[in-house]
């Protein structure tokens, strides 16, 4: 009877654990998360030409504004390419916070772009599509900063490639030495590492 009383009690609150573990994730591995899954491609040595790709699409990501189905595009682009996952939402992150400076510039070239007596029939034409509208084509700063963006992702990428082809193994060596590993990649793969 007394084992009965017991299990009664402790079945209640294992269930009530176990639904707060599914449900919820630490904050640090929220606000970690793209960090580790760059240290983590870093390490697993991957494609230079991946990290790199990614880190490209990423920039454009961020800098173009988001609420609109050019930056939803882009994201599902992102998410579905054989790109770096880690690199391009590490470049969507640090390029949409410093995109507010590129906005006068963007700008500028959306009302270029827009004002283009050339391109005026892909204008009407898209502003006809009903889903078109809601890319937001027709704002200057949305149209300026995915043409910046696309101008500037084959320099980006090339820069970026070279930076990754001469760091990527150094900081991987690195990373597997310390216990950074630990806390980035979690234990199970630190311990399949041997690190710490």
């Amino acid at each position: 009877m007394e084992r009965s009383r017991r299990t009664a009690l402790v079945q209640p609150l294992e269930l009530a654990t176990r639904k707060a573990q599914v449900g919820s994730t630490p904050m640090w591995r929220q606000l970690f998360g793209p960090l580790r899954l760059l240290a983590t491609s870093l390490v697993a040595e991957r494609s230079p030409r991946q990290l790199a790709a990614g880190f490209a699409l990423g920039m454009v990501l961020g800098l173009v504004p988001k609420g609109n189905l050019t930056a939803v595009g882009l994201g599902l682009v992102l998410f579905t390419c054989r790109v770096n996952l880690g690199a391009g939402l590490l470049a969507a992150a640090v390029f949409s916070w410093a995109g507010v400076w590129f906005d006068p510039a963007a700008d500028d070239l959306g009302h270029l772009l827009l004002g283009a007596g050339w391109l005026t029939p892909l204008w009407t034409a898209l502003y006809n599509v009903p889903v078109a509208r809601w890319s937001g084509f027709n704002n200057t700063v949305v149209l300026g900063n995915l043409g910046l963006g696309l101008i500037l992702f084959y320099p980006v990428y090339v820069v970026s490639l070279a930076v990754f082809e001469r760091i990527a193994r150094p900081v991987g060596m690195w990373v597997r030495k310390y216990r950074l590993a630990a806390v980035l990649f979690g234990a199970e793969v630190a311990g399949h590492w041997r690190v710490g």
